[in-house]
């Protein structure tokens, strides 16, 4: 190996990292974009000259590879929940109150830190080298975003303990991280940075991004990472799983160490002693907020003692130690011109509102959402209205009411459409659930008080009836069709999706394509594919080798199950949790048809709404179509039932996952486990009954033994699985 070459490698790697240190603290990095782009590729040329000389930790790995063919679901290693609102003082002071009281404290140390308005992020890093990035996606799993994560500049690859020095060749990197050290924060584009995009795609003459969220979700979602925007930055605002984190008492603590590690943080952060000093920082923070490079539509208050934040705990939703005070929407008065019903995947019809064009938190708003119909009639808006509008989260720009007093007399009722405005098939009308409950419990206590006046030979009670729904209950209008043209394309795309029937050859664009070609209008075409060979490839960009994977990818799909299929089917209220539940509990499509909605909402979680929503599919022409459909191109309309012995070593438990497994992706052995009667949790609380743990096992494992829970390896897993197969066999 070349001295001078090992020399040149590790001059350009200080240059390039220095930079990028510089570049995370705001500082001026003395090297322009084009420098640091010419010193990159003289770089990788080096590497690829010198093989021996590139390490993992090189900057060049911010190219970020090759285009991927799509996006890996991987479990958290906790539940990235979302956090509880608060709107005013007197919210966030009970909340205050609240919190010290179950801490058993008269006051609290409490952190207030600006709610950064992007896209929530984990980073994982394993001896101090990032291994992984997730989106936070649901909250219990997320999309693997690693190969795009490299290309940011603004997220160190490796963690070094003065985030200053890197190491040279041949020399262990020098960082005082964690084993395994997760970092929860948010990523987003500096206004700056969204507006020079939007002005580049104007010379193009392409349409401007809408906002800078939306546009840093959809470019942390580029296949090629080639595409994903420059200009990227990331703060950190909390822990995920760490090893030996005890060492970790306070969030400020936490904070500290990785900044000294060089990842980026909140500057403004500040750790108060009451209620009354964190509203006078939030005060402040209003006034300062609009100067800020990033958007942001509230603050964050949490607890700064972790021995605390774990004895508040969380509820199934939100972390009880923790709050967010969303700031007032900034409001605009302008005139309703029109109102037009959109139809969307679901077939739910949401009015929107044409507006003369105003400036609406720095943008020009022409068109907002009014929600529902009943939404329309409760405020009583009307066309022709000077109404209020405002951007919910600063985001989505909504009416919120009209200025009544404005109003010339001119003004005219809005209507509803009592058909599809695309299929003219009738609509169904969702009423308020509350309301219907109301009414249900009342028609089950006057039966109830009949039933006892009878046998006691009195006239019955009278019972006061609620009021009867009215148009202002109404809180959605539905297209039950589900070929309707302008829900199916956006329903294809939902079926064929990867947690639904998974057939990754037919993309978005893919869709589109052979929908315009008039190959798919039903549901039931993906399965006639087969016999348009000839037609496909007369597509553009339709080669053989496409053609013949698109038609394996869907005869692949056929096997599926009942459980993907009805999932994909876009049934109101149903996604994989409820999907599961009744493919589990009927076993196959036949059942599920001849079962009656009391049968359906009889079963646990589902209920009488859901169970209405499923049997309107199920009795609509068209849904009894979709199935005739799928019936006879072969799809796999059942699901098997695991019948659960009394004894079985996973009935019952909740069981939580930790560590690398050698036999098992860990969502492939949540569904096995939950097939045999677990509930699988990701965190380790006082109601874990087994934590299951593989190599590299980190903080889960120390909390369970401490909370005496049962842990079992690898080895002992097998063992109990191998039961339960036995058994059942013996069955």
């Amino acid at each position: 190996m070349p001295d001078d070459a090992a020399q040149q490698v590790c001059t350009l790697r200080d240059r390039l990292n220095e930079a990028d240190r510089l570049y995370r603290l705001g500082e001026p990095t003395g090297m322009s974009d084009t420098e640091f782009d010419h010193t990159l590729k003289q770089l990788e040329q080096l590497e690829a000259d010198h093989p021996s000389l590139a390490t993992p930790d090189s900057p060049t790995q911010r190219v970020g590879g090759q285009p991927i063919d799509g996006f890996e679901t991987i479990a958290h290693s906790s539940p990235m929940l979302s956090i509880d609102n608060t709107y005013n003082r007197q919210e966030l002071d009970a909340w205050y109150t609240r919190t010290c009281k179950s801490a058993g404290a008269d006051q609290l140390d409490i952190v207030v830190e600006p709610k950064v308005d992007g896209v929530a992020l984990a980073l994982r890093y394993e001896n101090g080298t990032l291994v992984q990035a997730l989106t936070r996606g649901d909250g219990t799993k997320g999309d693997d975003i690693t190969h795009n994560i490299k290309t940011v500049r603004h997220i160190p690859l490796t963690l070094h303990a003065n985030a200053g020095t890197q190491p040279r060749i041949g020399e262990a990197p020098g960082n005082q991280a964690p084993g395994v050290l997760e970092i929860r924060g948010e990523i987003y584009l500096p206004q700056g940075v969204f507006d020079q995009v939007n002005a580049e795609k104007a010379e193009r003459g392409e349409d401007p991004f809408m906002n800078p969220r939306n546009t840093t979700a959809g470019t942390l979602k580029q296949k090629d990472p080639a595409k994903v925007i420059r200009g990227l930055k990331f703060v950190a605002y909390g822990k995920g799983e760490v090893s030996g984190d005890a060492a970790y008492n306070t969030h400020a603590d936490f904070v500290a160490h990785i900044k000294q590690l060089g990842l980026p943080t909140q500057d403004t952060e500040s750790v108060v002693a009451s209620a009354d000093e964190a509203w006078g920082w939030i005060e402040q923070f209003d006034q300062d907020r609009h100067d800020l490079p990033f958007a942001t539509d509230g603050v964050v208050i949490k607890v700064n003692d972790y021995a605390l934040q774990d004895k508040l705990g969380v509820t199934s939703k939100a972390p009880r130690w923790c709050i967010a005070y969303k700031f007032p929407a900034e409001q605009a008065r302008t005139k309703l011109l029109e109102v037009n019903w959109q139809v969307g995947k679901t077939g739910k019809l949401t009015p929107r509102a044409t507006m003369q064009p105003t400036l609406l938190a720095g943008t020009t708003v022409s068109h907002a959402t009014l929600h529902n119909f009943g939404e329309v009639l409760r405020k009583d808006i009307r066309l022709g209205d000077t109404v209020v509008i405002e951007k919910a989260g600063e985001i989505i720009p909504q009416v919120v009411e009209p200025v009544a007093h404005l109003r010339g007399g001119g003004e005219k009722p809005i209507q509803a459409p009592g058909h599809c405005p695309e299929c003219a098939t009738p609509v169904e009308i969702e009423y308020d659930a509350r309301r219907v409950n109301e009414i249900a419990v009342h028609g089950r206590a006057v039966e109830r008080e009949k039933t006892k006046s009878e046998k006691e030979g009195r006239t019955p009670e009278p019972i006061a009836p609620p009021a009867p729904l009215g148009p202002e209950d109404e809180t959605a209008r539905y297209c039950p069709n589900p070929e309707c043209p302008a829900q199916f394309r956006e329903r294809l795309i939902h079926f064929v999706g990867r947690n639904q029937m998974d057939i990754d050859a037919l993309g978005e664009k893919t869709i589109h394509q052979l929908c315009d070609a008039g190959l798919l209008t039903t549901l039931g075409d993906i399965y006639r594919l087969k016999d348009k060979r000839g037609e496909l490839l007369e597509l553009e960009r339709m080669g053989e080798k496409k053609v013949d994977n698109l038609i394996e990818g869907v005869e692949q799909s056929k096997g599926r199950g009942l459980l993907r299929v009805l999932a994909g089917l876009t049934i109101r209220h149903i996604g994989q949790g409820g999907a599961k539940r009744l493919a589990q509990h009927f076993g196959g499509i036949d059942a599920l048809i001849a079962a009656d909605e009391q049968a359906i909402a009889d079963i646990e979680d589902v209920g009488p709404i859901t169970a209405a929503s499923v049997r309107q599919f199920l009795d609509n022409p068209a849904g009894r179509h979709v199935i005739a459909e799928l019936k006879a191109a072969g799809v796999d309309l059942t699901e098997e039932k695991i019948e659960v012995a009394a004894d079985s070593p996973f009935a019952g438990k909740t069981i939580v996952l930790t560590g690398t497994l050698e036999n098992f992706q860990r969502n492939e052995l949540k569904k096995i486990l939950e097939g045999l009667g677990a509930k699988v949790s990701g965190s380790v609380s006082k109601n874990t009954d087994l934590l299951i743990a593989g190599e590299k096992a980190g903080s889960k494992l120390t909390k369970a033994k401490g909370l005496g829970v049962e842990v079992w390896d690898e080895t002992k897993l097998m063992e109990a699985l191998s039961w339960v197969r036995n058994a059942a066999r013996k069955a």
